[in-house]
């Protein structure tokens, strides 16, 4: 009679495990992106930050040095929309 009921506790067990294994392999949240130098960046790097097109790069390299990020919009190399 034991054998009997080993099958219906095997599947049992299994069922109860396998949802379980789904904890195991949580989901990561992509890394934060790390803080760019406009002084030194390369015009790729700056180009890959989000909402940055090819031609702000130019200008913002164009405009080095920078004492505060905000002199992109002091010195109209973007306005205040694009900075935020």
């Amino acid at each position: 009679m034991v054998r009997g009921h080993a099958a219906p506790a095997v599947c049992l067990a299994a069922a109860l495990l396998v949802p379980a294994c789904g904890l195991f392999h949580r989901h990561r949240e992509p890394a934060a992106p790390r803080p760019v130098d406009l002084n030194t960046a390369s015009r790729g790097a700056i180009e890959k930050l989000p909402g940055i097109t090819p031609s702000m790069a130019r200008r913002i390299v164009e405009g080095r040095p920078y004492e505060d990020p905000h002199d992109l919009v002091e010195r109209r190399i973007l306005t205040e929309g694009e900075f935020r």
